[in-house]
């Protein structure tokens, strides 16, 4: 895991390095230089001889010491002679700057801790620098002291010493860091050996005195440019590179564990290292290098500066979501989301980012993360906390924002405290503002917005591109197709492929893409690129099978695998195989596509590519895989087959087909595997198949088409063709293809599938929607009367409906009699409204056929067996005394008899035959209520039909029975509860006109109540203006309207003027004999003191109001007095009630003038309109003409007064 709190300690300035990995020398093997050229002097061959020692010296300087303006020349400080870097012309061999020299320089800087900068050897940002040539003869030496080249960039120094025949004695180098010193001690085999001294730029050195001989080395710094970049911070003018260097060496070794995990071996390639002017461009290669005694030394072995190996994966294995590295800083100035960019960062945050930016090994980017979570506890409970944090609007160090997607991070990434002023500063977005002042409040649920600063590991830069926005890197590779350099576009194509065999769960799993868009763009790249290699190498991936190892478990896996997921994906891997790789190449790869999982999901497109290849002539291709398919297809399970959709038979079908039809392209094993599918598809798919091959069959002399035609008729009624599903659709189609077969025997079998066979469940044979559909066929009746075994047929298939409707109105036996309810359920359970619908259907299709006759004895046996079943179920439905308006049965009869009457009236108005039936046994088994509820809902029609019903003889005779029967009923019983009802029915009755109907209800409604006292039903039926013109339209009808006429006048008449007067002779008050005394004589007062107290007074005078009031004796006026045992009311009759009952008299009078008004008006069949008004007024206030006065609140009625003291 990173050290976090080594990298914390570094940010905060307090980790001191404890490592003594400061310098580092050893003797190197081989010839390193075989000679040298000095301008000057020519060329000189190494081991030096004390001669070119000599010729050098004469071309050299006295060595200064001091820097800048204070440089001088002091033997005592260093005496030594020096030749500049930039007059050494030319070395042998000449490779040595790019191969043997990079390879000593990669070797000192692993030692040195600063492995982290060999990548900037490929980059240019560190350069290896020949700085001088120095000479140290007997005495030479210099003091203790530190190169001050920091300014410039220097990180490390290296010195290479070289062989001088004779050698030299003497010479010890010693070099400090701190506290630590190292000593070197080269003068053994000096005169043939060479050395390298490698150390920090930080350090101090001295060389002790030469005692003998000559002593020459060059002297290499290592300038790092980045340290130029970071030196410009005011924040840092304090710090130094070798500070810096020691800040990032730390940096980079507490992420050491990012690199750990890479394992590829690494290549430079092309890497101008050095600043001398050899024209020498060679590849340097750095060899693995690793020290196994230092546990912190760079391991070289996990350094891979192109990222990735150009060899894919093999990915037949399982697959686990590789963790991403990533460390988040929070910033600590404040920042606008909108303009959060490197160049508006402040304070430590410029340090911060400058310091990290230097680093070669990291990619720093700002971005804005965020998070729901409670505000105060999310780093203090960091580890308990169930937030989601994710990462967005990304600005890479070029304030370019990046097109990454939404990047999910854990809390533990998050570096919060590497500066004391570091803290949580968010941009909260909430619903509900905080409470705010109270602390013990429970905290809101906000959404923050933190702006960051996130690093990762730069060889993980790529990779992190294609994770989280892969799609827009393909769009970049895209638009550099046509300006970019094949071989560049060639090497990122690798890296791309090559990250899809290690991830291909993060490419091709992605629910944000769009099924095989990626595989399609890709293989478009490959086709553009003529990239060969590179796309048979991602066919192999669309081919292999992946695990995801975080789902896999004993007893579990989930299988991924990419494919053909789409058309275009198909057409481009044609499109491969014509331009770029031949059949032969990618065959492999393209039949690992279809296995039976994969042929399941992605058979459509798979048969797409095999057409694609044909287009392109690839006939071989496209032959394979068919074949293939042919083979698998049928062996998929039930499941899979099912699921195959109307386009992928479709297509199959049509291969095979256009195969047959040319002998060189034709295969039996095709034919036999479609054969052995097809009874394993849908039953639809099946009947659909044999209507589409009967539409195109124009095989002429293809035996095998044929065959095949006549094989799948032969397995189509083995198939359940009563499966829910539209079937119904087609099956007129396919019934007309078996006759067009004309093999009688499998019209049989196919007729005894439909009509649903003895053995069939009763439930499927009620909904067999089947024989309907084909009933309605005019198109089947054509087929069916055209042979005697079509008219078989449909003698079966009329049976059948009669067997159905049979069970729809099915009667159970006497021994398993359910009870009425579960009678009711199972009416509920079945739509009867479809089967009645079949009988008018039945009646268009006889108007339109010119085998009306067969069709018209069908529908009467249906009609008949309709009738039959009701009156079964109304002999069990004889215990619902009131039926309600939902009652499955009642609607049903309804529906059907006005089915029926809209029959015959069609039939009426195109002049066909109305048909003769008896339904006089139907309505004999209804009860009243039903018989009732039955002339209502059929009266309803009447006003929105013309012609009239009636003038229909076979509608006539059915209404006539129905009013029939009804009115033989105790039709008295069921109107004196709903009074108004009376009206409907005389209005259903006038309106048929019927004579013995009439006379038979005018008989039972007069005689209901004696002729001394009014008929409401009478009264209703004479006063209701909407009755008139229907009593008017015959002289039958009009003589029964004068029978209900006469009957209310006559009563009319029999009405007195009342007489007034005090005297009540009929009051009975025996509990106070002095009052119904008062009651009954003349006298008009009373003071009626026999009573206890003042409440008694009170009560008594409410009682006896009440009850004069009730029985209509007359009118009083009460008032209590007194108090106590003196308590008294005073009693006056008054007028109120006879003048109530004038008013009641006149009223009547007045009826009875407009009664006879409409008598006389009728008698010369002119009503006159306000007449019809004055009785429909006269008609609402009925009530309160004869209902007593008390019960209405009349504003008349007599006031009742109590007085009380």
């Amino acid at each position: 895991m990173v050290d976090t709190n080594r990298l914390v300690q570094s940010l905060q300035l307090k980790y001191q390095d404890s490592s003594g990995d400061f310098a580092w020398g050893h003797q190197l093997d081989g010839e390193i230089l075989r000679s040298i050229e000095i301008k000057g002097i020519g060329n000189l061959q190494v081991p030096f001889s004390v001669e070119d020692v000599e010729k050098l010296k004469s071309v050299s300087v006295p060595a200064p010491c001091g820097k800048g303006m204070n440089v001088v020349v002091d033997t005592t400080l260093n005496n030594a002679w020096q030749i500049d870097g930039f007059k050494i012309s030319k070395v042998s061999p000449t490779n040595f700057f790019h191969t043997t020299l990079a390879e000593i320089s990669v070797e000192a800087l692993c030692h040195l801790q600063l492995g982290w900068l060999i990548e900037d050897l490929h980059n240019n940002k560190v350069q290896v620098c020949i700085d001088k040539l120095m000479l140290f003869e007997s005495g030479g030496h210099y003091k203790r002291h530190r190169d001050l080249d920091l300014e410039q960039g220097v990180c490390a120094v290296m010195i290479l010493q070289l062989p001088v025949r004779n050698g030299y004695i003497g010479g010890r180098l010693k070099i400090e860091h701190s506290s630590s010193k190292k000593y070197f001690e080269f003068q053994n085999d000096s005169h043939h050996c060479y050395f390298m001294t490698a150390f920090r730029s930080s350090c101090k050195h001295e060389l002790e005195p030469i005692t003998s001989g000559w002593r020459v080395t060059l002297e290499i710094n290592f300038v790092w440019k980045n340290a130029f970049y970071i030196t410009k911070l005011p924040r840092t003018l304090s710090l130094l590179v070798p500070d810096i260097l020691q800040l990032l060496t730390a940096i980079r070794a507490s992420i050491n564990p990012w690199f750990n995990n890479r394992s590829s071996r690494p290549t430079v390639t092309q890497s101008p290292l050095f600043t001398d002017k050899s024209d020498c461009q060679e590849k340097l290669t750095i060899f693995e290098f690793a020290s196994e005694g230092n546990k912190n030394a760079f391991n070289l072995q996990n350094i891979d500066v192109r990222n990735y190996e150009e060899n894919p994966r093999n990915t037949n294995k399982k697959h686990q979501k590789k963790s991403v590295d990533m460390l988040i800083f929070l910033l600590e100035n404040e920042y606008s989301l909108t303009d959060l960019s490197f160049f508006g960062l402040k304070g430590q945050d410029i340090f911060l980012s400058r310091l990290l930016l230097s680093g070669n090994f990291l990619d720093v980017h700002l971005a804005i993360m965020s998070h729901h979570n409670v505000l105060t506890n999310l780093l203090s409970k960091a580890e308990k906390s169930d937030c989601t944090l994710h990462m967005e609007h990304w600005i890479n160090s070029s304030n370019t924002l990046m097109p990454f997607k939404r990047i999910p991070v854990e809390v533990h990434q998050i570096i919060s405290d590497f500066h004391k002023k570091s803290r949580l500063r968010c941009h909260t977005t909430s619903s509900q503002e905080e409470q705010n002042g109270n602390s013990n409040s429970v905290p809101q649920q906000h959404l923050h917005q933190q702006p960051v600063l996130v690093i990762w590991p730069r060889h993980q830069s790529f990779r992190m591109k294609c994770l989280y926005a892969f799609d827009a890197l393909l769009d970049h590779v895209e638009r550099q197709l046509h300006t970019e350099s094949h071989e560049k576009l060639i090497q990122t194509l690798r890296r791309i492929i090559t990250f899809c065999c290690d991830e291909p769960l993060a490419v091709f799993v992605d629910p944000t893409c769009v099924p095989g868009e990626r595989a399609c763009r890709l293989l478009h790249i490959c086709v553009f690129l003529r990239a060969q290699e590179e796309g048979l190498d991602l066919l192999k991936l669309m081919s292999t099978d992946f695990l995801n190892e975080e789902l896999c478990g004993e007893n579990h896996s989930d299988v991924y695998y990419e494919g053909i997921r789409s058309n275009e994906v198909a057409q481009k891997i044609a499109e491969f195989e014509c331009r770029v790789s031949g059949w032969i190449a990618c065959s492999r790869f393209v039949l690992e596509m279809i296995t039976p999982i994969r042929l399941s999901n992605q058979v459509e497109y798979i048969i797409s590519l095999a057409g694609y290849l044909l287009d392109r002539c690839c006939s071989e291709g496209a032959f394979q895989i068919m074949d293939r398919v042919a083979v698998i297809l049928p062996k998929l399970d039930a499941i899979s087959i099912a699921n195959l959709g109307q386009n992928v038979i479709d297509s199959y079908v049509d291969f095979v087909i256009d195969c047959e039809e040319n002998p060189k392209t034709a295969s039996v094993q095709r034919i036999v595997g479609f054969t052995t599918l097809f009874p394993h598809l849908d039953s639809y798919e099946q009947c659909r198949l044999v209507v589409d091959l009967r539409r195109r069959i124009r095989f002429g002399g293809i035996p095998s088409c044929m065959q095949l035609y006549q094989e799948l008729f032969r397995a189509l009624p083995s198939c359940n063709l009563h499966t829910p599903g539209p079937i119904k659709n087609i099956i007129v189609a396919v019934v007309s293809g078996f006759f067009q077969l004309g093999d009688p025997e499998l019209i049989q079998l196919l007729m005894n599938k439909i009509c649903l066979g003895s053995n069939t469940s009763n439930r499927l044979a009620q909904e067999n929607v089947l024989i309907d559909v084909l009933l309605l066929s005019f198109e089947f009746w054509e087929v069916a009367t055209s042979s005697d075994l079509g008219k078989s047929m449909l003698s079966s298939l009329i049976e059948a409906q009669i067997s159905s409707v049979r069970l729809h109105l099915m009667i159970p036996s006497q021994e398993n009699l359910p009870i009425q309810h579960d009678e009711q359920t199972k009416l509920e359970e079945f739509d009867f409204k479809k089967k009645i619908n079949l009988l008018e259907n039945l009646s268009q299709l006889e108007l339109q056929n010119q085998h009306c006759e067969l069709i018209r004895d069908a529908r009467i046996t249906l009609i008949t067996t309709w009738i039959d079943g009701f009156c079964q179920l109304l002999d069990l439905d004889k215990s619902i005394a009131t039926p309600s308006s939902t009652d499955p049965l009642q609607v049903t009869i309804t529906d059907f008899l006005k089915t029926l009457i809209k029959m015959e009236k069609s039939h009426y108005d195109n002049n066909r035959p109305n048909i003769s039936i008896d339904f006089s046994t139907i309505f004999s088994k209804m009860s009243i209520k039903r018989l009732c509820q039955l002339v209502l809902d059929l009266y309803k029609i009447v006003s929105v039909t013309q012609p009239p019903m009636k003038i229909i003889t076979s509608s006539f005779n059915l209404y006539r029975d129905l009013y029939r029967q009804f009115v033989e009923k105790d039709i008295i019983s069921l109107m004196m509860p709903t009074i108004k009802l009376v009206v409907k029915i005389a209005k259903c009755l006038f309106w048929l006109g019927d004579q013995v109907t009439l006379e038979t209800f005018s008989q039972k409604v007069c005689s209901s109540v004696s002729l001394n006292e009014e008929n409401i039903f009478v009264k209703k039926i004479v006063s209701c203006s909407s009755v008139w013109p229907l009593a008017s339209t015959s002289p039958s009808n009009l003589a029964i309207f004068y029978v209900f006429l006469d009957r209310h006048i006559d009563y009319l008449k029999t009405i007195k003027e009342p007489v007034f007067s005090f005297e009540q002779p009929c009051a009975q008050l025996p509990m106070y004999p002095e009052v119904e005394v008062f009651l009954r004589s003349s006298e008009e007062r009373l003071n009626y003191s026999s009573l206890a107290s003042i409440f008694h007074a009170r009560s008594f005078a409410d009682e006896l109001t009440k009850v004069c009031l009730k029985n209509g004796w007359c009118s009083l006026k009460i008032q209590a007095m007194g108090s106590g045992r003196s308590a008294w009311c005073e009693i006056i009759k008054t007028q109120d009630m006879h003048h109530m009952k004038m008013k009641r008299y006149q009223a009547v009078q007045q009826e009875l003038s407009e009664m006879l008004s409409l008598r006389h008006n009728f008698e010369f069949k002119a009503i006159d309109s306000d007449l019809s008004r004055r009785l429909m007024d006269m008609h609402s206030n009925t009530d309160c003409i004869l209902c007593p006065a008390n019960v209405h609140g009349d504003r008349n009625e007599p006031e009742v007064i109590i007085i009380c003291e």
